[in-house]
């Protein structure tokens, strides 16, 4: 090849890829270990790595000025047992009936002052 094309070449490639290299930024956050290794599963579950999934993040948040989240977190054994004892004393009938919201509200007052 033609030494002077070579070098055209060459350089071309540095300066493609100079400016590839500076036009990114470095984003730094503090996180426990447990997040990370757990969005890093999440991420390669999903097909990408966990800096590409903040990326995408990061660009859908610029583009909608929005922020989504959905906790999608399940309820602990003991909210499940309560709902479940809910559901079970509304359909036996085992639950307080009050006659107007003052008499509720007095009893709300009571039973917070016994504890």
């Amino acid at each position: 090849m033609d030494t002077k094309l070579d070098g055209v070449l060459t350089n071309s490639l540095h300066l493609h890829y100079n400016q590839e290299i500076m036009n990114n930024a470095v984003i730094q956050i503090r996180t426990d270990q447990e997040l990370k290794e757990s969005a890093q599963k999440v991420a390669e579950e999903l097909g990408f790595s966990l800096s590409s999934l903040i990326k995408a993040f990061l660009k859908n948040v610029t583009r909608t000025k929005t922020v989504a989240f959905s906790t999608g977190e399940a309820p602990s054994a003991w909210l499940l047992e309560q709902m479940q004892q809910a559901q079970k004393d509304l359909k036996t009938g085992d639950y307080y009936k009050f006659a107007s919201k003052e008499q509720s509200l007095d009893f709300l007052k009571k039973q917070s002052n016994d504890r």
